[in-house]
Formats: structure tokens, sequence, C-alpha cells
């Protein structure tokens, strides 16, 4: 975050060398704006959301619903948190708050299954439902953990695999990015990787960590064939310029939520 002035710039060169097409919001609106845009341009009408923090600042997904798009998130906490209107109470996991009976209760209302609180039944009839959802999506967007200016490609890290299959049909790919997620090099991903593992759920390194370029190449027969970065500022700049300027350093790992009531 020192030298944003520099990464910023030579990460958007090596992005559009990748084939990607970059983007920049000054505000959360400009953000909105730019997603329903790119929507607007394929005729698209349906997206599937992986977990992204910078959506939730924004309120995408409300957004996007006013302007008649279906905006379906495919986290399964970030699901839950969707159908009862509700927010998420924790980065890592949306829905410490809720216990297994007031969401077997959200998934009998909404026409998922009879009544039943068996954690197995709820992720299996949650599976069910998502997996055509995945397949009839137009867009899928997600965030980036962490950027490399050297390569040009977004690292994504969660445990419901749940990003892949919100890559894997559509045929446009968004990736919401604050300009803080900059790394300089590939190899400071392996500290950081190991950081944010460790520090959010205890693990050695998260179930899925994709390392993404840009659409798919000539030779592949599937994926994205259109790749959108969003940057977004809104306000960040000027907390670089403030005695705040640590929080951009904020990996999301939530270890601090944990620690502190």
């Amino acid at each position: 975050i020192e030298n944003l002035d520099t990464y910023l710039p030579a990460v958007e060169a090596k992005l559009q060398s990748n084939g990607v097409k970059v983007h920049w919001a000054s505000t959360g609106d400009d953000a909105c704006a730019a997603v329903l845009g790119i929507m607007q341009a394929r005729g698209a009408k349906k997206m599937v959301k992986a977990k992204t923090m910078v959506s939730e600042e924004i309120e995408l997904a409300h957004y996007l619903e006013k302007h008649g798009m279906e905006a379906l998130e495919t986290d399964l906490g970030e699901f839950i948190i969707q159908i009862d209107h509700d927010h998420p109470s924790h980065i890592v996991r949306p829905i410490i708050h809720k216990n297994r009976r007031e969401i077997a209760k959200s998934f009998e209302r909404e026409g998922l299954g009879a009544y039943n609180d068996d954690p197995e039944t709820i992720t299996r009839r949650a599976r069910q439902f998502l997996r055509h959802k995945y397949l009839a999506a137009d867009v899928g967007l997600t965030g980036a953990n962490f950027v490399s200016v050297e390569s040009g490609r977004i690292v994504l890290v969660t445990n419901e695999g749940n990003s892949r299959f919100s890559l894997a049909a559509p045929k446009v790919h968004i990736a919401l990015i604050g300009i803080e997620k900059l790394v300089p090099r590939d190899r400071d991903l392996g500290l950081l990787l190991n950081l944010l593992g460790r520090s959010a759920t205890a693990q050695q390194l998260t179930v899925y960590t994709e390392f993404i370029s840009g659409p798919k190449s000539a030779t592949q027969p599937d994926g994205p064939e259109e790749m959108h970065v969003i940057f977004v500022d809104n306000g960040r700049t000027e907390v670089l310029a403030s005695e705040c300027r640590e929080i951009l350093r904020c990996i999301r790992c939530g270890a601090c939520l944990n620690v502190c009531p």
C-alpha cells in the first residue's frame, strides 16, 4: 500500500495483456453501475456471486435487484443471509449468529424441503438448489483475496468450491476488487496464503486456492469468454492519506472478530 501509485498502473497493464478488461470505480455507486453496465451490454439477467466483502460494502446485490437482475449468493452462509434479508455478522462465518433450527425454518419457508435441521440435509438441499442456478447464470462475480502485480493473476481462496462453479458455466466473469489487494510478486503469496488460512480457520491452506489469469484461451474448451476487473476505491485513497492507513493491510481473515467480542 506504500507504492500503490506505482503498482496500480503496472497491474492494469498486466491484466490487459492477459486479455482482461479493467475498470476503475471511485465510489460504491460507480462500481455498482459498472457491474450493471457489463451485464446490460451482454443482455445478461442472471448472476451467481461468490462471497466478496466489497459487494457487501457497496450493497451490490440490492442495487442489481432494483434494476431487474437476479444476483444469487452461492456461499452457503451468504445464501442463507440473502433469503433471510439479513446482514452477515462475521467475515469468514457470516451466519455465526444463527443456529441450524433457524436455518431449517428458512429453508422450509423458501420451499427447499420440509423442516429438517440436520446439517448434512441442509447442505445437500442448498447444493441441489444452487447447482442449476450455476448452469443458468449469464455472469459469475467474485472478489479477490490478492492480485499479483507481477503476473496479473487474481487469487481466490474458499472452502466450499462455489467460486469455481460460479466461473465454470457463465460466459462473463467480473471480479470486484479493492485497490488495496495488490501484492508485488507471486512469491509474496507464499507468506500471505499461509497467514490467511492459519488466521482465519486454523488451516495450513484453504481447500480451494485459485489463480486466475484471464478469460479462457482459444485452446480451452470451457470458461468465461470475457473477464472484467473492477478496481474499487470508495474512500480507500482518503484512508491511505490518513493516520488510519494501516487498516488497508487487513487481509479479511476474521481473527480480530474471533478475539474481540
